[in-house]
Formats: structure tokens, C-alpha cells, sequence
């Protein structure tokens, strides 16, 4: 049967094409197949936008709820001691949540009143002997004559100045004379001064004008009064600064040349107050006053918010830094955007705003002449 089918002419015929298709190498053969293309669908920009908006929501969802409460106590902390933004800490928490927050992270003040007569001003406190190299930095003078030296300062994520005063007699309290209040450089302007920071807190109403946000004392007169109870930052006739809760008669009575009402004090009598987590002020940039006991003064600026590659402090590192520069008595002033400092008239940090970067208008200026 097999080679019956092997003779057959139809059956060889039809093997040898069997045999020519399989093993065709012409060029029909070789002539690739077209294929056919696949298109590939383009996201519109509406999605891709959609797609951002939900990357960024789950982001901030584990920011602001995930496992690590530092964020969280910082952002609370730091939007609660804000002039106008104290609404930002409830979008994402509730009452609960923020009086938990606050608890953990608080500043605990002992109360006393500095103890003048361990304050010893002296007009050359150089003896060139030095305790550390803090207190190097502070007393060494190019001349014995010097009135006043800044000392740059960049650690734990913040940059500033200590300007460091050895005439503290030549501190005054002054206010602009508008209801407008002043820039930092205004005041330095107006009154000739070789150093000018701002002062204490104040009230901005809607027409842009300023009010003292508590009692004032300027060269011994009472200027503003709410008869009450309140916390002083003052300097008395011979340069001795001093901390007290007490009323602006009381004060006055005390012998302050000038006083402003601001804090928390962050040491008195050489005791440094008690902090727990951040002081419960959160991150912000600083102004802050302290003395040591030679008499020495050292005003601190620090920048914040971004501004000048700084992020801010916090309550606990502003006390930790005048411990270490040896400061007897120290008090927190007004910060955030007022924060700024003059030096010669000009001004030497980057004051900033939530929404804006550059010098404020407030109502007193500390300064020195």
C-alpha cells in the first residue's frame, strides 16, 4: 500500500509542495509581517491631576494621623502660638486631641522674682579668664572699649544672633509715636541707635493701627496700664534686668526705668524653667532678652519659617541656649514674623510672615544708643 502511494503523480505532487512550502525561502517568504499597532492611551491632564490631588491627600493623612506624634505636636504647638493661624490646629484635630497635645508639650515657670542684688554691672567684665568657650565668645573684646559684639549663631536646624550688650544703662523701652507703630529699622532711624530689636506684643486692629498688648513703662512713666496682675520683662536705672509678675504701679514702684509685658521667662534667679516636649510653643522664630550677672546682656534673634535657611526654635532650645551662654535671668519676647533685628540701622535678619517676608510694623522696640 505504502509505495502504491509513493507512485501515485498526485500524491508526489502534492508532497513535494508540502515539502516547498515548509522550506520556502523566496522572497515572499521573507517579506516581514505587518503588524498591526496597538495604541497606547494617554492619561488627560484632569486625571493626572486627580492622581496628584489623592497622592498629596494620602500623604497628609499619614502625616498628620500616622504613627509619629512628633509632627503632629509640632504642627499643633506651632499654628496654637500664631498671631492669626491658631485656626489651622483644629482642620485636622479636635479639642481632645489638641488639650492632649498641649499637655505633653508645655513650659512650667517657677514664679520668683529675679534677685537684683546678684546682678553686679561692671564696665569691663573681661578679666581673661574664662569658664568655657561660650563665655569667651561673650567677653572677649577687640578693645575695652566696644560697646556692643553680635555673635552668629546655627545649630539644631535654626540660624540667628546673640548681640551681646556691655552697657545694659543704654537699653530703652521706646514706642513709635504713631498708632501705626514702626519698622525695626523706623526705629533705628528715629532714635540713632546702634542696635534696635522689637519689643513686646500688640494688638493689630482692622485699620492697620497698633496697641500695646499689655502694660508699658518707658524712662519711669507708666504709658499703658490694664491694672492687673501681669508678666514683666523690665530693667531697672542701673541696668539690671528683672523678671516679676506684678502690676505696672508695682513695677514702677521697683524702680524700672522701662518694662514690657511678654514671656514665658525661660530662666530666673539662674533656675531654668521646666519644659516638657517643646514648651508647647512650637517652632517659631525668636526674639528673647537675658542677663548675666557681670551685667552683660544678650539679646537673641532667631530666624524661622524657611526664612534665611532657618526652620525656628523651640521654648526649650531658646532656654538652653542662654544656659549656655550664662545668662542669670532670661525672657522670651514677642517672635514669628515680629522677630527682627537692626544693627547700625540696618537690618540683619529675615523677618517672615505666614503669607509675606519682610520687616512688620509693631508698637515698641528695645534699643540701644
Amino acid at each position: 500500500m505504502e509505495e502504491n502511494k509513493n507512485l501515485n503523480p498526485e500524491n508526489e505532487s502534492m508532497e513535494k509542495t508540502k515539502i516547498y512550502k515548509l522550506n520556502d525561502t523566496s522572497a515572499a517568504a521573507e517579506k516581514p509581517v505587518k503588524k498591526k499597532k496597538i495604541r497606547k492611551k494617554r492619561l488627560t491632564w484632569y486625571t493626572k491631576f486627580l492622581l496628584f490631588v489623592d497622592v498629596c491627600a494620602i500623604i497628609c493623612f499619614f502625616l498628620v494621623y500616622g504613627p509619629y506624634e512628633g509632627l503632629r505636636d509640632w504642627y499643633v504647638t506651632t499654628a496654637l502660638t500664631t498671631g492669626a493661624h491658631k485656626y489651622l490646629a483644629y482642620i485636622f484635630y479636635s479639642d481632645d486631641t489638641i488639650n492632649e497635645v498641649l499637655d505633653k508639650n508645655k513650659t512650667i515657670v517657677s514664679g520668683d522674682t529675679t534677685d537684683t542684688s546678684q546682678i553686679k554691672v561692671v564696665d569691663n567684665p573681661d578679666t581673661g579668664y574664662y569658664a568655657n568657650e561660650y563665655d569667651r565668645q561673650v567677653l572677649q573684646r577687640e578693645s575695652p572699649d566696644q560697646l556692643y559684639k553680635v555673635i552668629e549663631i546655627s545649630e539644631n536646624g535654626y540660624k540667628g544672633w546673640i548681640t551681646v550688650i556691655y552697657y545694659p544703662q543704654r537699653l530703652e523701652l521706646v514706642t513709635s509715636g504713631s498708632r501705626y507703630g514702626g519698622t525695626i529699622t523706623q526705629y533705628a532711624e528715629k532714635y540713632d541707635a546702634m542696635v534696635a530689636v522689637n519689643g513686646g506684643g500688640y494688638s493689630l486692629f482692622g485699620d492697620n493701627s497698633v496697641a500695646s498688648y499689655g502694660s508699658t513703662i518707658t524712662e519711669g512713666v507708666i504709658i499703658d496700664d490694664w491694672d492687673k496682675v501681669e508678666e514683666f520683662v523690665a530693667m531697672d536705672w542701673e541696668g539690671r534686668l528683672f523678671l516679676t509678675y506684678a502690676t505696672a504701679t508695682e513695677v514702677q514702684q521697683a524702680g524700672a526705668r522701662w518694662a514690657l509685658t511678654f514671656g514665658p521667662f525661660l530662666i530666673v534667679n539662674g533656675e531654668k524653667s521646666t519644659f516638657y516636649g517643646n514648651g508647647g510653643y512650637g517652632v517659631q522664630p525668636r526674639t528673647a532678652i537675658g542677663q548675666r550677672k557681670d551685667g552683660v546682656v544678650l539679646l537673641v534673634t532667631i530666624d524661622g519659617r524657611g526664612s534665611g535657611g532657618s526652620e525656628g526654635a523651640t521654648m526649650t532650645e531658646l532656654a538652653d541656649l542662654f544656659e549656655r551662654y550664662g545668662a542669670y535671668n532670661a525672657a522670651n519676647l514677642d517672635g514669628g514674623g515680629s522677630s527682627m533685628l537692626a544693627i547700625e540701622k540696618e537690618l540683619i535678619n529675615h523677618p517672615a510672615g505666614w503669607n509675606y517676608t519682610g520687616e512688620r510694623y509693631v508698637y515698641d522696640a528695645i534699643i540701644y544708643r
